[in-house]
């Protein structure tokens, strides 16, 4: 097969191409990443000579680009991993957020309609669900939890999701979500809270605590 991993770059997208081309070397594995902040191509430094991998510097916004990708490469699967994905930085500019998230996997989307209904996964958050009271640990979240958001970050990766399924209803487009929760391990950008935490530690800095105040 060949699959067009979006966001490859990033800290999640990285480990499951490494996994991927680990686990099945035949494939062909095409890497998407605009290479924000949060893209580091050391990421990939394993994989880049692999005869079996590509990266493409590309924006999943830039429609042109993606459906000239799509007509090189004639992917069989879209795995979109690429988002905006800090919560304060949804806070202080939601714009980039909304078109990241959810202009993005439209544009995804629209190529893959446009070249065969191509196989579609998309990548989501557990935030889309919002919280749990901290004095009821008998609650958990399910598929059928209703959708809660608390930021312009999991408002925009849930108009996606909700994008998603519209695709599947109205186009027939194959399409699945998944919905992680909080990951941590190698590559991890340093903003988030265990390599934050870790980082202030060793350097004898404050360890920031939310919702004080």
């Amino acid at each position: 097969m060949t699959i067009i991993v979006t966001g490859g770059a990033g800290f999640i997208g990285g480990n499951y191409i490494h996994y991927h081309i680990k686990e099945h070397p035949e494939d062909r594995v095409v890497c998407i990443d605009k290479l924000t902040y949060a893209g580091n191509l050391c990421t990939l430094a394993p994989v880049m000579d692999n005869p079996n991998f590509r990266f493409v510097k590309l924006d999943i916004c830039d429609r042109e680009g993606v459906r000239s990708l799509f007509g090189e490469e004639k992917p069989d699967v879209v795995i979109n991993f690429a988002a905006e994905s800090h919560v304060d930085r949804s806070i202080e500019d939601p714009g980039i957020f909304l078109q990241t998230n959810i202009i993005g996997t439209a544009s995804m989307m629209d190529a893959c309609r446009a070249f065969g209904n191509v196989r579609y996964h998309q990548v989501s958050t557990d935030e889309v669900y919002g919280d749990l009271p901290l004095d009821r640990p008998d609650l958990f979240f399910t598929e059928e939890t209703p959708i809660h958001t608390s930021s312009p970050y999991s408002s925009s990766k849930a108009g996606a999701d909700l994008l998603v399924m519209a695709y599947y209803r109205t186009y027939g487009l194959p399409v699945t979500i998944s919905r992680c929760s909080n990951n941590y391990g190698p590559y991890q950008f340093p903003e988030k809270l265990i390599p934050l935490m870790i980082a202030n530690c060793l350097n004898d800095r404050p360890l920031p605590v939310y919702g004080e105040g």
